[in-house]
């Protein structure tokens, strides 16, 4: 029996792009301070200076309680875009097909890591009575911080889905619906 794998264009956009802003997110938060503004480095990361504002995870105060969260979440966010990149490897370029389910077990962890700590960082953040963002009016809080973090739980949540139920058919051997009309 041999099981395929049928790559996700979506998925793959998502993974690369995604990919692109949280390995430069995640630098910033690892080379801090000297990626913050004032730092020797900082005009690589520019636009984090009204972010720092707005999510004081990424500002001074943060840095300055020494919060473990941001680096620990940095880290992490560097192993999930590297399973995502065994995706992209693995399903696009593997003509092995167990290699190709494989990197799609490896792109559902991908996808599940980003949104579950998505959605862990946000919790966090109501937990702890809006600590680091609670100082935002409405306005900056809903489209400064909550829509721009949405897609990495709403698309998150899709490429997860997707890749499951891929694996799902192939598992199962089930054709592709557009090959059996």
């Amino acid at each position: 029996m041999v099981y395929y794998y049928k790559t996700i264009t979506v998925v793959s956009i998502w993974f690369l792009l995604q990919n692109l802003i949280v390995s430069w997110d995640a630098s910033y938060i690892l080379c801090r301070p000297h990626s913050m503004p004032g730092g020797k480095w900082h005009w690589i990361w520019s636009p984090y200076k009204l972010y720092g504002e707005i999510d004081h995870v990424y500002g001074f105060p943060a840095y300055e309680e020494r919060d473990g969260f941001p680096a620990g979440q940095a880290f992490m966010t560097l192993v999930e875009a590297f399973f995502a990149y065994v995706y992209l490897y693995t399903t696009h370029f593997s003509k092995v097909p167990k290699t190709r389910l494989v990197g799609a077990f490896i792109g559902f962890m991908a996808a599940t890591s980003c949104f579950s700590k998505t959605v862990l960082y946000m919790i966090s953040e109501i937990f702890s009575g809006n600590k680091y963002v609670g100082h935002n009016n409405w306005f900056r809080f809903i489209f400064l911080y909550w829509i721009p973090s949405s897609p990495w739980i709403i698309v998150s949540f899709y490429s997860a889905y997707a890749i499951s139920n891929q694996l799902y058919k192939a598992l199962l051997n089930v054709p592709d619906e557009k090959k059996t009309k």
